[in-house]
């Protein structure tokens, strides 16, 4: 019989039962939900156009101590500030991302697994198209399994995920931007062990 997903033992009750099986082609299904989520996330978006700015599509890649990371970005930004200075040199912004990754550790006896993200994001900017801007952001992820390698396991699979970036605004036909990103996840002491894991991240994205 097939087994369900790793990440639902250990995020539910051990009372509960867990609500699905994984087949053996459990990557496959993951890699089909994340296509899912980001077809779901733009249909809804697509008809709230007097809200949010065109999509911006991006992907980031890099490495941490324990593992490389891939990734594809999904981010919808609201049209209107949170707040900006009288002469729109300072401006506070909000946008929603949504991910989808991979991460191949470096340690020896682990696997590439898959991560699903959502994640708020605060943005400063200055005014015009172009220019330096600074980011924060903490969101939620869902990872296909809690054991990465040897070295690094985790002992849920959800995880918060935090993160700092600076980068740089274009200002060209396709609004490019190009950003140094430091990621975080943990669970927060949800659950022990919790040994969490860093990434640095180059990102480039752009407007469709």
């Amino acid at each position: 019989m097939p087994h369900c997903p790793e990440f639902l033992h250990t995020a539910m009750p051990s009372r509960l039962p867990p609500p699905c099986l994984l087949s053996r082609r459990g990557v496959r299904g993951f890699a089909l939900v994340a296509v899912a989520v980001s077809a779901a996330l733009s249909s809804g978006v697509s008809h709230a156009g007097p809200w949010f700015e065109p999509v911006r599509l991006g992907a980031a890649v890099g490495a941490g101590n324990d593992a490389a990371m891939a990734r594809l970005e999904a981010r919808w930004d609201l049209k209107h500030d949170l707040w900006a200075t009288s002469s729109q040199s300072l401006r506070l912004r909000l946008g929603i991302e949504a991910s989808a990754g991979v991460w191949n550790p470096h340690g020896g006896g682990g696997n590439a697994l898959g991560d699903l993200g959502l994640t708020p994001i605060l943005r400063l900017q200055g005014a015009g198209s172009s220019g330096v801007f600074l980011e924060a952001g903490v969101g939620v992820h869902a990872l296909s399994r809690t054991h990465l390698s040897d070295d690094k396991v985790f002992s849920t699979a959800f995880q918060f995920g935090d993160r700092v970036a600076v980068g740089y605004r274009f200002g060209d036909a396709l609004d490019s931007e190009l950003a140094l990103r430091l990621q975080h996840y943990s669970n927060a002491g949800i659950k022990e062990p919790n040994p969490g894991i860093n990434f640095l991240l180059l990102q480039y994205s752009a407007r469709f």
